[in-house]
């Protein structure tokens, strides 16, 4: 029997790609930190008022927003509300990332981004963070799973409620197996080093997607080193995956390993110069490219 992969995530965004994204909708967010913040874009899409409870106290009405079916919140005031006002806020304009600082813990969330990270651990937006009239926005789930909120949705009365008492996520360094990280982030930075980060998580969902399948190996590692019908990714016998992975390869194998999958029907790819001459573009269904890489069942 195949193990089940752990910790998969509710959202599966094979089918999200509907805003600006170009990984899948947009995000609900935070508030730029102490000096404010400028650049990014406004999410796009049809906006609408949404209710934000915590406690069942109302949160920042006139910030939060629902837009391509995801609220957005402001990072700062979240952030400072759920720590009580203990949390550290700044922000880096240079790099346009907003940071909270809360028991040790570190939350991060730049502009244009579809993730935060938070206490090492990588966690999907879905949309991009974006700065709104000096405001960093980011997706509410993220945020609030970073301090260990739980998240409602009342779909008829358009409310969004927080309840928990907060606390700080589970690093990465406890969450992540080290050695799947190791090798899932390296076989990504080899394969799609340059790539952008969709096409990162898509060879990380065509690793994972083995890992699941009755027809592979059952861990990362012998995925990626398998044998049995030949060569299946280059580098793990060119050498190229022992090189240094790039930190967004790091950031889509976290990804993937909190359960973001791009699509669960990849189990090939091949650089789209050789989509008709390959192996697979011969004997496999197409299914979709990205960047330079072309993906099939």
């Amino acid at each position: 029997m195949k193990r089940n992969v752990k910790r998969t995530l509710a959202a599966v965004f094979a089918c999200a790609v509907v805003s600006s994204s170009p990984l899948a909708a947009t995000a609900s967010g935070g508030e730029a930190a102490a000096g404010g913040g400028s650049g990014g874009e406004a999410a796009t899409g049809v906006r609408e008022d949404v209710g934000v409870f915590i406690g069942g106290e109302p949160f920042a009405r006139d910030k939060c927003v629902i837009i391509d079916s995801v609220t957005r919140v402001p990072f700062r005031r979240l952030c400072d509300a759920l720590s009580g006002g203990e949390a550290v806020i700044g922000w880096d304009e240079a790099t346009q990332t907003a940071s909270a600082v809360w028991r040790g813990m570190t939350i991060t969330a730049a502009v244009g981004e579809p993730y935060i990270l938070a206490n090492g651990r990588a966690l999907f937006c879905i949309v991009d963070n974006y700065v709104d009239d000096g405001v960093m926005m980011v997706a509410v789930r993220p945020l609030a799973k970073s301090f260990g909120i739980d998240v409602g949705w009342d779909g008829g009365k358009m409310e969004v409620s927080l309840t928990g008492e907060p606390s700080t996520i589970m690093p990465g360094g406890e969450f992540y197996d080290e050695r799947e990280l190791f090798w899932l982030s390296h076989i990504i930075s080899a394969e799609a080093r340059g790539e952008p980060l969709l096409g990162k998580l898509a060879v990380g969902a065509v690793v994972y997607n083995r890992v699941e399948s009755d027809l592979y190996p059952d861990s990362i590692y012998d995925v990626i080193f398998d044998m049995s019908c030949g060569v299946q990714f280059t580098p793990a016998y060119s050498g190229s995956i022992f090189r240094e992975p790039t930190d967004e390869s790091v950031v889509a194998a976290k990804l993937c390993m909190e359960g973001v999958r791009w699509r669960r029907d990849v189990f090939f790819f091949c650089s789209k110069s050789i989509r008709y001459t390959s192996w697979a573009g011969k004997n496999r269904p197409y299914i979709a490219t990205v960047a330079n890489h072309v993906f099939f069942g």
